[in-house]
């Protein structure tokens, strides 16, 4: 599963040495493929795209981030393009439906 990961700097500036090891750990999870990419944010942050097999390891594995409690969290899982598709198609064609138009 791939997650889109956020995360904001809190009120506190990390130390330079947690700096430090904020940068080797996520070198090491591109590294290892579990991040696809890794972009950062001008005003500090970033975002990445994040692989685990359940919610549960995503957790752990943001858990483990050196500066984990020092950033604000925000974490979606995605679907592949076109993933999905059938199911939302049939949706709109239900609501179109129960709105009286009709369904094409």
């Amino acid at each position: 599963m791939k997650y889109m990961v956020i995360a904001r700097p809190g009120p506190l500036p990390p130390s330079p040495a947690q700096f430090d090891a904020a940068f080797e750990w996520l070198r090491a999870q591109l590294d290892d493929g579990t991040l696809d990419c890794l972009y950062g944010f001008l005003e500090g942050g970033g975002l990445a795209i994040a692989n685990a097999d359940s919610h549960a390891q995503a957790l752990d594995q943001m858990a483990d981030y050196p500066l984990y409690g020092m950033v604000t969290w925000e974490v979606k899982p995605l679907l592949a393009f076109g993933e999905g598709e059938e199911t939302i198609r049939a949706k709109l064609v239900e609501a179109q439906a129960a709105m009286g138009g009709a369904a094409s």
